[in-house]
Formats: C-alpha cells, sequence, structure tokens
C-alpha cells in the first residue's frame, strides 16, 4: 500500500526518472541540491554499458565518445576519465569477400564487384547522400541570434517530409543491401526514417577527423564513475510506477509512486525530470499535457543487437588502423574496432552489429544459434580470426534508439511546451546520439534550478 503523505524524509527538490546518461548528467548538474535519482536497472548508463572479462574491455553499446567542449566531453574530464583517438580511418567496407579499407569512400563503386548498372546506381546514391548529409551538416550551425532551440528546431524539419528511401530513389537490388546495411545503425529501414533522419547520420562518413574518441576501459566508465560520485543519490533497482501531480496548480508537487528492494513506497518533489525513453515517459508520467502524452506515443524506436568479442593476441590486424567495417552480406552488418578502449594489450576488442529488421529479427533467435551463426560468419570474412575467440558477450535492445519518422518535426513544439514541474529529458528530443541525451539532461537541470528560485 503506497502512504497517502511520503515521509518528510522523502521529500526532494528534484526527482529524476531514469539512470542513462541525461539523468546522470542532470543529476551532477543538481548535486548540491535535495535530489534522488531513481533507476529501474541494477546499473546506471542505459546504452552506455560495457563490461570488463580478463582485462579486454567488451562494449555493447554507445561508443562514440564526444570530445572537450561538449556536455559529455566534460563529463569525462570531470571524472578524471582516460580517452584514446580513435582509428584514423572512420569507415570501410568488406563485400563479397573483399575488403576496402583505406580506399577514399566516392571511389568505392569503382573498385567494387558490381554491374555496369548496379555501380551507375550506386554513384549515383552516393552522391545524394553525400550533398544531403552537407546540407545538413551546414543546416545544423548557430546563426546570429538564435538560440539552441532554434537550431534543434531546424533540425528536425530539415526534409522531413519524406522517407530517406524517397530521396534516394529506387535502386539495383545489390545496391538495396548496401544502402540498407549503411542505415541499419539508425535501427530503422530507409523506407521508415525520414530524409533528414538519415542524411543527417551520414555526416560521419566523410569526416576527415574524427568527432569523437573511445573511453579506456569502455564506455561503462564514465556512467560508474559519475554514480559513484554521487553516491546516495543515485538509487539503482528503483521502479517508478507512476508520476502524478498532487497539488493544486499554484502550488504543485509530484508525487512518484516507487517499486524498490524494500517494497512500494512514494516520494515527493518539487520538479520530475523524466529521462526515460519516450514510450516509459508515456506510461508513468499522469500529469503531462494531452498532446505531450500523444507527441510521445509517436515517437519510434528501433532495435539493436550486439555481440562483444574478446581475441586472443594477434601479430597482424587487418583492421588496426580502421574504426568501423561494413558488412552488408553477414549476419551483422558492421564491425567495431575497440581496441582503443584497452589498457593493455593483452588481446583484442571487437563489437558486431545489428540494427533494424535484421536485428529485430535475430533477437528472436535462440542464443546458441546466433554466436554460431555470426562467428561463422566472422571467421569466414576474418580468417585471422579463427581459433582465436576468447569471450563473447551478447546484448539484445529491443528499443535501441528513437529514429525520426516523416512528420516528426510536427510533434516538437507539444514536447517544448513542457514546462515544470514535470521536464522531459532524452535522446528522443533531437537527432539521438550520446551528447544529445547528456545535452538534454543538463538543460532539464538548468530549467530546475529555474523553477526551484521561483517564489
Amino acid at each position: 500500500m503506497v502512504p497517502a503523505t511520503p515521509r518528510p524524509e522523502d521529500t526532494y527538490d528534484v526527482a529524476i526518472v531514469g539512470g542513462g546518461i541525461a539523468g546522470l548528467a542532470a543529476a551532477w548538474r543538481l548535486r548540491n541540491r535535495r535530489c534522488i535519482l531513481l533507476e529501474a536497472d541494477a546499473r546506471p548508463g542505459g546504452r552506455l554499458y560495457s563490461i570488463g572479462w580478463a582485462g579486454i574491455p567488451l562494449n555493447l553499446g554507445a561508443h562514440m565518445v564526444p570530445g572537450a567542449g561538449s556536455t559529455v566531453g566534460d563529463l569525462v574530464a570531470e571524472m578524471g576519465l582516460e580517452t584514446r583517438r580513435l582509428p584514423p580511418n572512420l569507415f570501410g567496407l568488406e563485400y563479397r569477400g573483399r575488403r576496402h579499407l583505406h580506399l577514399p569512400t566516392p571511389l568505392l563503386p569503382f573498385a567494387m564487384r558490381l554491374t555496369f548498372t548496379e555501380r551507375l546506381a550506386f554513384i549515383r546514391m552516393g552522391a545524394k547522400l553525400r550533398l544531403g548529409a552537407r546540407r545538413s551538416v551546414a543546416g545544423g550551425r548557430m546563426r546570429e541570434g538564435e538560440s539552441a532551440d532554434d537550431v534543434r528546431a531546424r533540425q528536425l524539419a530539415f526534409e522531413d517530409e519524406r522517407t530517406l528511401a524517397d530521396a534516394v530513389g529506387p535502386l539495383p537490388e545489390r545496391v538495396n543491401l548496401l544502402f540498407r546495411a549503411l542505415t541499419e545503425r539508425n535501427g530503422a529501414d530507409p523506407s521508415e526514417m525520414s530524409a533528414g533522419h538519415g542524411l543527417r547520420s551520414f555526416a560521419n562518413v566523410w569526416a576527415r577527423t574524427a568527432p569523437g574518441t573511445n573511453l579506456v576501459g569502455g564506455t561503462s566508465m564514465l556512467p560508474i564513475a559519475l554514480a559513484n560520485r554521487l553516491g546516495p543519490i543515485v538509487k539503482p533497482g528503483h521502479r517508478v510506477v507512476q508520476a502524478r501531480l498532487t497539488r493544486s496548480e499554484t502550488d504543485p508537487v509530484v508525487t512518484l509512486t516507487v517499486e524498490g528492494p524494500a517494497g512500494e513506497h512514494a516520494i515527493d518533489a518539487r520538479t520530475c525530470i523524466l529521462a526515460t525513453p519516450a514510450h516509459v515517459t508515456r506510461a508513468i508520467a499522469a500529469g503531462l499535457p494531452p498532446a505531450a502524452l500523444s507527441a510521445l506515443e509517436r515517437i519510434r524506436y528501433g532495435a539493436y543487437l550486439t555481440m562483444s568479442i574478446a581475441l586472443d593476441p594477434m601479430d597482424h590486424v587487418s583492421w588496426k588502423d580502421t574504426y568501423a567495417i561494413a558488412t552488408p552480406d553477414l549476419a551483422f552488418s558492421v564491425l567495431f574496432n575497440h581496441d582503443a578502449m584497452r589498457h593493455e594489450p593483452n588481446g583484442h576488442s571487437v563489437m558486431l552489429f545489428r540494427g533494424a529488421l535484421g536485428a529485430a529479427r535475430s533477437i528472436a533467435e535462440d542464443e546458441p544459434t546466433l554466436v554460431s551463426r555470426w562467428l561463422e560468419d566472422l571467421e569466414m570474412r576474418f580468417p585471422e580470426t579463427r581459433g582465436r575467440v576468447r569471450h563473447v558477450e551478447i546484448a539484445k535492445w529491443q528499443t535501441g534508439a528513437p529514429f525520426a519518422t516523416p512528420g516528426r518535426a510536427r510533434l516538437q513544439p507539444a514536447l517544448d511546451a513542457v514546462e515544470g514541474p514535470f521536464l522531459l529529458a532524452g535522446d528522443y528530443l533531437e537527432f539521438p546520439n550520446m551528447e544529445a541525451a547528456a545535452g538534454s539532461g543538463r538543460r532539464a537541470a538548468e530549467r530546475a534550478e529555474r523553477l526551484l528560485a521561483l517564489p
């Protein structure tokens, strides 16, 4: 039974629901307030997830960490964590038994085993994607007199009324296979995501320098460090069942029903930051405006599947200078080289990835079959790994990350209108990535501070 009135010790300035990087960034900003962070899982971090095995970090979630000047980069510096640069070549391709690891991306159509029709279609596709990515980057630059909210609104509105498949046009079957594999990291098929969302994701493919780093020891080093520094503020294993307004509009207070190790109880908070995925936020927040609830219901998420592998040391590593290798005709669609995360040269760390519809199908497989099929493809196309697999870990992300469908920009005003005592945070509020999530948490914390300062 939930107590009618929470105890005095269960009254807070701010309650943060969700212990991913958005919630942790908000808690760090509010650490000098009477604040509590409630996380349903047993660990903090959400999709920032890695484990260690025999001294080798195995990354299973988000992995590219922004540098200095970003919200995440500043948190990394404050926590005193070590980062290393990514390999200089960000993108390679392994297709039909041939590797293209150092070839400039625009030259790939000429090096691949394609028919004339397929080659021409690939060239046209690449030109459209490259031009669109440039337009997306240019549109994301802040203009004189603009706020960060103005920039985000313009980015969301970019190419928002058609799908990426419509923007690129029809493709031959094999070129379409390549195209879909390259977009899987968005968690959606090109026929589902908006053109603007897909085009923005291609900006890194043609980047001259890496847009981030790897955390030595694995990406979980950041949420673990934040949780340790925040101490008793962070409550893992505490699931919020409901968050509702319990007083008049002139003196609003949010009461949260919480299930924890000691059973069910209630807490009060003057403000409440909902740093959970859109569908979770909608399910628990009874006091949000109807327009916001409707917008949250329409946010789409795609599936991810990751397999992280510890390999025995090898004298020669063919992908040493390449960070991501697309593998469109294999069971997994990308191989990520995570050797920069290692403390010591005691082996190799790679992460295999599948997204979107392929991930949804693979998630349904039993684990032994899945592991066998993926390792068979790995050893077939990367024979230097044969007999060197030491350990395997799998993470199945049914709702891996949000993606924009056509018309997504029209949902934003209802989300931006949520002004308190509920506040929203999460990467679904803009183009989803680690920095977007952390930045949204920081901004929600700043708004909470302003609300708390009101008489």
